[in-house]
């Protein structure tokens, strides 16, 4: 966090309003960068609910101008472990899972560990050699926030 490694346990996800503006004023905002195992994505895509809900989706609806449709399409419709093999399909997948696979990681109750922090925004996603790839911002936990801030 602000260039500072903590433990995964001292991090959390806000899952309601993920990505707006904090409606509390003057939350210090701070930057994170952190990696998810590359194990633990493919695991997350191959959940049912996940590549093959999207893969399932696209075939009966498909929607040739969208990227990532085109790419699954592109790439025949592989399961978790070959669809991240595919340069182009691979970035697509990272970006439209990113907040889904780290709301899973880390969850969105208070952090485990104080102090702690929790996470607002995915803004750069990469799914590199050995895992997907996150940077974005958040805030500290245990300060008191507007109920929409949670």
């Amino acid at each position: 966090m602000d260039s500072r490694p903590v433990p995964f346990e001292s991090l959390s996800v806000r899952s309601m309003n993920f990505g707006q503006h904090w409606r509390t004023p003057d939350v210090p905002l701070i930057s994170y960068f952190l990696e998810l195992p590359g194990a633990y994505f493919v695991a997350f895509l191959a959940e049912p609910e996940q590549l093959p809900a999207l893969i399932e989706d696209t075939r009966r609806f498909p929607e040739p101008t969208e990227a990532l449709d085109r790419a699954l399409i592109d790439a025949d419709f592989p399961g978790a472990a070959d669809a991240v093999k595919h340069p182009v399909l691979a970035r697509e997948l990272a970006r439209f899972f990113a907040h889904e696979a780290l709301l899973r990681w880390l969850g969105d109750g208070p952090p485990d560990l104080e102090p702690g922090f929790v996470l607002n925004s995915v803004d750069k996603v990469l799914l590199g050699p050995t895992g997907l790839l996150l940077e974005g911002q958040g805030r500290t936990s245990g300060i008191t926030v507007a109920y929409q801030d949670v």
